[in-house]
């Protein structure tokens, strides 16, 4: 009996160390994948200056959660009220969507688009009254 719990220790001191550096490895993958994902996005609200709109837009970012892996949090920004043009930022995330409406029935252009850095990833227009667009990008 005495050999046994002998074996079950030093089995026991042998395999705690490397349950650790397994976590570690795992956490350290997940970052490194978290880090190569995430970017600072820029939302411009353009075109036919000085008519309003309204409309909401969500950065989406993730981080390294023990319990789940990932964690992974939505935040919805509104915008009420706003006069063409305008910009939004949103760093250090790995999406971004943004949903924006004119609130007149003109035939003035409202483009919406999301820069990476100074590149155009993705953009959207509309000259319909009342219109709306929509963006994502990842």
């Amino acid at each position: 009996m005495k050999k046994l719990l002998l074996i079950i220790s030093i089995i026991a001191l042998v395999l705690l160390p490397i349950g650790c550096n397994v976590q570690s490895m795992i956490k350290s993958t997940i970052e490194d994948a978290l880090e190569g994902l995430r970017a600072d996005y820029t939302i411009e609200v353009t075109d036919t200056e000085g008519f309003n709109f309204t409309g909401r837009y969500y950065v989406v970012t993730a981080a390294y959660d023990a319990v789940n892996y990932v964690a992974i949090t939505s935040t919805p920004h509104d915008v009420v009220v706003e006069n063409v043009t305008k910009q939004y930022t949103a760093n250090d995330c790995i999406y971004v969507g943004a949903m924006f409406q004119k609130l007149s029935a003109g035939d003035e252009t409202l483009t919406v688009k999301i820069l990476k850095g100074s590149s155009e990833v993705a953009s959207a227009t509309t000259k319909e009254p009342f219109g709306a667009v929509l963006v994502t990008a990842p």
